[in-house]
């Protein structure tokens, strides 16, 4: 057995086992018997409602998708949407998260670009989650009165965070650069392997040109903060449902809550790690075990299950042609901005 599939399969039966540890956790801290009446007694309308926070953020994501593709080319909105889709539907049925792998390949087969920049452009949308998230969480720990001034960890995570957004910007600053970096690198390779590593990295930092835009950028932060602002609404809309009346703050906790349990390597779906991050963050608000149980039970079903249904049926074409990839490629990228 080759190498590789023994680690691929070590990693996803490691993620099965603890969702399925999370799940049996979840469950036996509350009484199933009251679990059943709590979801039996939950708005229906306004859980529904889901459904159109749920297709806000894909769109918000498609759309920030397209500011920093317009360098590229000029990408039709339906193009970032059946790519973003078919990479959340990916996720929720295939274990490693191939979700991201799937939206690069579509992209880059959509406008015929290196997947090389579309690489770069997914790289960008996560690092502007990553440093949301930082934000976000920021404002939850005065709320719930946590104490990290002693925590080098966080320290060294917003180091990080900084020094690649240092990176990243300097070298979408000054593309010429990056080859040479790459050259320079890889001296030990033979020259064909560094001329297929310079190739790739000019690729890539093709990706980065709507960092030169000011206001690619404005609008990318803009999109983000929204696709947050959104989803916190969704969370909303969850407790509306049960009846719960909590501080204007309660989704926001939540939120970072979940964003933590969901960064976790789990089973597809986010199983185990979703219920649990949700439920124990409305039990730090005050909600019952069973009551908080139940409102991660339906969130977690109206998160995955609806727009899972449909990106099957609008993407799975898309997705098919992903495994069946043809031999001929992409065309090279030619961005508008070029040093």
């Amino acid at each position: 057995m080759r190498p590789s599939l023994t680690k691929e399969r070590v990693l996803m039966t490691a993620g099965f086992v603890l969702s399925a540890i999370l799940a049996v956790y979840f469950l036996r801290r509350v009484d199933l018997s009251e679990i059943g009446p709590t979801l039996a007694s939950v708005n229906l309308w306004i859980l529904s409602a889901c459904l159109l926070t749920k297709g806000a953020v894909l769109s918000l994501g498609a759309l920030r998708s397209k500011v920093f593709l317009r360098p590229l080319r000029r990408y039709r909105f339906i193009e970032c949407f059946t790519a973003i889709l078919g990479g959340y539907v990916t996720n929720n049925v295939f274990p490693f998260r191939l979700g991201e792998l799937v939206r690069i390949d579509l992209l880059a087969r959509a406008g015929k670009i290196s997947r090389g920049s579309t690489v770069a452009v997914v790289g960008l949308e996560r690092l502007l989650d990553l440093i949301s998230f930082l934000v976000l969480f920021a404002l939850v720990v005065p709320l719930l009165a946590v104490d990290l001034s002693g925590d080098r960890r966080l320290a060294w995570l917003i180091g990080l965070i900084l020094a690649a957004l240092l990176a990243v910007a300097w070298f979408a600053a000054n593309p010429h650069r990056f080859p040479g970096v790459v050259v320079f690198v890889s001296r030990p390779f033979s020259p064909r392997i560094q001329a297929w590593l310079v190739q790739k990295a000019q690729r890539f930092v093709d990706g980065l040109s709507a960092l030169r835009s000011s206001r690619a950028v404005a609008e990318a932060l803009a999109l983000t903060f929204a696709i947050r602002f959104v989803g916190m609404l969704t969370i909303q809309c969850w407790l509306w449902a049960f009846g719960l009346d909590l501080p204007i703050y309660a989704p926001l906790i939540v939120m970072v809550f979940l964003s933590v349990g969901t960064m976790v390597p789990s089973s597809p779906g986010f199983i185990g790690t979703f219920h649990v991050a949700v439920a124990y963050a409305l039990e730090l608000l005050g909600i019952d075990p069973s009551t908080a149980a139940s409102v991660a039970i339906a969130g977690h079903f109206m998160a995955t299950v609806p727009w899972t249904m449909i990106g099957l049926s609008v993407s799975l074409p898309a997705i098919r042609s992903v495994w069946k990839r043809s031999g001929s490629g992409t065309q090279r990228v030619e961005p508008v901005f070029r040093a």
